[in-house]
């Protein structure tokens, strides 16, 4: 056994170093100790940087590993949006309005009947008044005017003109009631139109179309100027009723012809053209004796 203190070589047995004296069991303990102490920390150390090795190693995967359906919803708040709120399609909207203003529009339009000719009219002013056609009424002095409800009252013309297809028919019955509001501007080509008449018998329809054409100017029996030329489908039976604007509800012009020629192309007279002749008519009454003269030398016109 060897000495810690001075290194001399001791038997096993000895119990102190030969050489200098020292307690061979002491030493020996303190030696022992300390590597056992040695070996310990050694130990320690190794379990602690392994445990840091450890511990990076998690923590990186922790950051890279994606988080699973579960982590996440488990992240997400625990609120949910409300279902949002149907809205009514612009189609749907436009669609009623259209309706709306179809029906409002039919109880100002009335159909017109002689003993020979079956026409439309609209009513002008709150007295009563009503717009139509003057080849409807030419040749004939007593009228029948019926409402949408099919309820008859009787009329009277205070104004035809022999060059414009136009005439006033007065209805007191009808005194009251509010007129079709007018356009009293031009209408554009491409502008949405409803053309309401009692075509071939079925009165107070109303047909849909379009403005396709301005400016046209013909003769056939009366003047014709400056007409809006139209697809809506007009026939006999519609001549003298309004053609409304889609948009506005405002009675752009008087449906008045109908040409057909392979194909089927209306015309209407703009308002905008015989204001003028209309207002002079209320402002200044025509004589009844001139009234009665134009009819009675009026040639019938079976244009509708």
């Amino acid at each position: 056994m060897f000495c810690s203190n001075c290194g001399y070589k001791n038997k096993e047995i000895a119990r102190f170093c030969i050489d200098c004296g020292q307690p061979l069991d002491r030493i020996t303990r303190i030696h022992k100790q300390k590597k056992r102490n040695k070996t310990q920390t050694l130990f320690l150390s190794f379990l602690l940087v392994g445990a840091g090795f450890s511990a990076a190693q998690l923590t990186k995967e922790d950051a890279t590993k994606p988080p699973t359906i579960e982590e996440t919803a488990s992240r997400q708040p625990l609120t949910q949006e409300p279902p949002p709120t149907p809205e009514t399609a612009p189609q749907a909207e436009n669609a009623q309005e259209k309706i709306s203003l179809i029906q409002e529009t039919q109880q100002k339009v009335f159909t017109i009947k002689t003993s020979k000719t079956t026409g439309t009219g609209f009513l002008f002013t709150d007295s009563g008044i009503l717009v139509t056609n003057a080849h409807v009424i030419a040749g004939q002095k007593e009228l029948l005017v019926r409402n949408v409800d099919g309820e008859e009252e009787t009329g009277r013309v205070i104004g035809i003109s022999v060059i414009d297809d136009v005439a006033l028919i007065q209805v007191d019955a009808y005194a009251g009631n509010a007129p079709i509001e007018v356009e009293r501007g031009r209408t554009a080509v491409g502008t949405e139109v409803i053309a309401f008449g009692s075509p071939s018998g079925f009165e107070n329809s109303a047909s849909i179309g379009y403005v396709t054409g301005t400016g046209r100017d013909f003769q056939h029996n009366f003047t014709y100027s400056d007409m809006y030329q139209i697809d809506a489908q007009l026939a006999p039976g519609s001549s003298g009723g309004p053609l409304v604007d889609a948009a506005t509800g405002k009675v752009i012009a008087i449906n008045s012809i109908q040409y057909t020629d392979g194909i089927s192309i209306g015309f209407s007279i703009p308002m905008h053209t015989v204001q003028d002749l209309l207002a002079d008519w209320l402002n200044d009454p025509m004589p009844a004796t001139e009234i009665e003269q134009i009819i009675n030398n009026h040639e019938e016109r079976n244009n509708f």
